[in-house]
């Protein structure tokens, strides 16, 4: 019997629609040329942050909030089905300042999510002192946003998998699509080598590689690969109980201990690896939040691939070509959006119309460039 849904695509996006799909009664293919996660999802930080990311952008910040509370709904869930802790904390975030410049622009930052009824407060160097003590002491004021969050990627993509598989979706790894199967301008399924699966709908949520599948209506660079780079620490007692945001970059503090830093953003095309200067840069960004880990030993280093996009907004949704959807692109979002997309392909398979700030994510924007 014939999947009604193929995802191309087995990181943390994939697996979640797949698993929203099969919870929705789907039969569901997961095709993954590598293993589960093994790209961007497993090493981003985690860091569910829509008011301090999207602030300026009025459609990316309510899709990213609700988002947001989809993940808290959805933590508890996988709880509930598979007893699994998916690291799920609404810690908040801070941003910092250095200048008088960086200061001005928190304020502008305070008064658009205020805009938008998100709840943030100004904070003095005093403030700042007293609520993070090992933030840099030249910090001259902050930003504190409570509504955001974090969960660890590695634990929340093994839950989402396995929960999909207990829902009745098959994965396949070492799959690797060679062609979407169109025929009379609808989708027909996927070709692998010289076999061609077939469905009713497929969806590509192939990260950085979307657009280099063949048969997909897009030009191969309206999703491109940027490379991020990052560092693993740790600090005893945990070095902030926030996630802190400052001189362009940001430190990520798990309960145990664990610090993340990071990020670089390299067009540097698929050239994997870690670089002395991307690490350099995370490093002074890092000590510049937080002095005190310039003694904090390295524990480990690593770099993935975002998919960016021309607009900075994630491909969402149906293409011109019936039955094929895509779910890819989100960037630095893409844990975070992680949910929402998934119930966006689900509502779209089901026919369902889509909201206006849903429209906005639509693959239809580039398709006309393409076509």
């Amino acid at each position: 019997m014939h999947p009604d849904v193929i995802v191309v695509g087995g990181g943390l996006m994939g697996c979640s629609v797949a698993y929203r799909l099969a919870k929705d009664g789907a039969r569901v293919v997961v095709l993954e040329r590598s293993i589960p996660g093994a790209e961007a999802s497993s090493a981003a930080a985690g860091i569910l942050g829509p008011t301090v990311e999207s602030y300026d952008d009025a459609a990316a910040l309510q899709l990213g909030r609700r988002s947001r509370e989809l993940h808290a709904e959805l933590a508890d869930e996988l709880d509930g089905l598979l007893g699994l802790d998916v690291g799920f904390r609404r810690c908040g975030v801070v941003k910092v300042a250095f200048t008088a410049q960086e200061l001005a622009e928190l304020d502008g930052q305070l008064s658009s999510l205020e805009a938008h009824g998100v709840r943030c407060d100004r904070w003095t160097p005093a403030d700042l002192r007293r609520e993070e003590p090992a933030v840099n002491p030249e910090a001259v004021g902050a930003l504190s946003m409570s509504e955001d969050a974090q969960v660890e990627p590695k634990k929340l993509l093994s839950a989402v998998a396995l929960g999909a598989e207990r829902k009745g979706a098959t994965f396949r790894s070492g799959s690797t699509v060679r062609e979407i199967h169109i025929e009379g301008g609808r989708v027909r399924g996927v070709r692998l080598g010289d076999a061609v699966i077939q469905a009713g709908h497929v969806v590509v949520a192939a990260g950085s590689w979307t657009t280099l599948i063949p048969g997909l209506p897009f030009d191969s660079e309206t999703i491109y690969p940027v490379r991020g780079q990052m560092i693993a620490t740790h600090t005893r007692p945990p070095i902030f109980r926030r996630i802190v945001f400052g001189a362009g970059g940001y430190v990520v503090t798990r309960p145990d201990g664990r610090v993340l830093c990071g990020s670089t953003m390299e067009r540097v095309g698929f050239e994997r690896g870690v670089t002395f200067g991307g690490l350099a840069d995370v490093i002074d960004k890092a000590t510049r939040i937080a002095p005190s880990l310039r003694s904090a030993g390295v524990d480990e280093h690593w770099s993935s691939f975002r998919p960016g996009t021309p607009d900075g907004l994630p491909l969402v949704g149906e293409t011109r070509i019936e039955g094929l959807l895509l779910a890819s692109g989100h960037y630095r979002n893409g844990i975070l959006l992680a949910p929402l997309t998934a119930e966006l392909i689900s509502e779209a398979i089901a026919g369902k119309p889509s909201s206006r700030q849903a429209q906005a994510l639509s693959p239809h924007r580039f398709e006309e460039q393409a076509s």
